[in-house]
């Protein structure tokens, strides 16, 4: 992996199909508040220091996963079929083992976690999607014209400078202005990034988003279990309307906006997003965190499509406040 296992984590690695994988566990074996969380690290693994997992590791064992063509594991076989990454992370809760998680899927991984909860959700106990929306598809009807060709299964194994310049714009906002925290350094890390890539890199990462594009949606899959949606309240790429509009899909969820944050939250406030994972995985209240824009929760009966909204407006000149809107049905 792109950061050393420290003294306490262990390192796993795991086949399919022939590429090679691994995963870095920080084990809690003392006081565990929950079960394990489970989090697949987005393309950019190698941006993370031990962040999320450092902070969350207190309350739970937390695994922290680099599947194919991310960190240093194998390339996304050619050939590899559409559910890759599906039996690449079942692979995983199998051989760990890990009976039952609590599933972290950001970003291009969101859509994976996602599947994987719908396929799989005795296995699931609570999801967490980060700054994601239900598949690439989604994320391509948002962004008609505006995506870069290189993310499309037709486009070329290789990103141009104009690519680049694009991706930074919907990664981070580049509003003139802006409030968001750590935005100019994030974006600096992005373009170092991106900069001293080789041309097998970028290949190699452009393999990844299309391996999790092709992802297959089933149909008949349903996770009822509790999640979690969240992004920045200034996320240009997974907006929060689209966000809200996904979370409200499921049948109790939980739909939150982090203030002075875009759609690198994970990288901006990392520690705020730890805290609200946390609280969440271990449920505990999330209604005084003060670095939340908005939380709403929705919840839906198997009899009824509409969902029912407790809203949580924030302002700045204005408490934290409740009101419960209850649609009909």
């Amino acid at each position: 992996m792109d950061v050393p296992a420290a003294p306490g984590d262990e390192v796993r690695t795991f086949v399919v199909d022939g590429a090679r994988f691994s995963c870095r566990i920080l084990w809690n074996d003392e006081n565990p508040q929950t079960v394990p969380v489970l989090y697949i690290h987005d393309v950019f693994a190698r941006t993370y220091s031990r962040g999320l997992g450092g902070s969350i590791g207190d309350a739970a064992t937390v695994v922290l996963l680099s599947l194919p063509g991310s960190g240093d594991a194998d390339e996304v076989p050619p050939d590899a079929a559409p559910d890759f990454f599906l039996r690449a992370l079942l692979e995983v809760v199998n051989e760990v083992p890990l009976p039952r998680v609590n599933l972290v899927g950001g970003s291009a991984t969101g859509p994976l976690a996602y599947q994987f909860a719908r396929r799989h959700p005795q296995r699931v106990r609570r999801l967490v999607l980060v700054a994601a929306v239900a598949s690439a598809r989604d994320l391509h009807r948002l962004h008609q014209g505006s995506v870069p060709e290189a993310w499309s299964t037709g486009g070329e194994d290789d990103l141009t400078q104009d690519d680049v310049s694009a991706i930074l714009r919907l990664m981070v906002d580049s509003t003139p202005g802006s409030p968001v925290i750590g935005r100019d350094a994030v974006r600096d890390r992005l373009t170092a990034m991106f900069g001293s890539m080789t041309r097998a890199e970028t290949t190699r990462l452009i393999r990844r988003w299309r391996a999790l594009e092709a992802l297959p949606t089933d149909p008949d899959g349903r996770y009822d279990g509790p999640v979690l949606v969240f992004t920045g309240e200034h996320d240009v790429l997974t907006p929060p309307a689209a966000c809200r509009e996904f979370a409200a899909t499921f049948d109790q969820a939980t739909f939150a906006t982090i203030q002075r944050a875009d759609h690198m939250a994970h990288l901006e406030r990392v520690d705020e997003v730890a805290d609200l994972i946390l609280h969440f995985v271990t449920d505990q209240p999330l209604d005084d965190r003060p670095y939340l824009t908005s939380l709403e929760r929705f919840s839906r009966s198997r009899a009824a499509c509409a969902p029912s909204t407790r809203g949580l407006p924030r302002t700045t000149t204005q408490p934290l406040t409740t009101t419960a809107v209850k649609d009909p049905s």
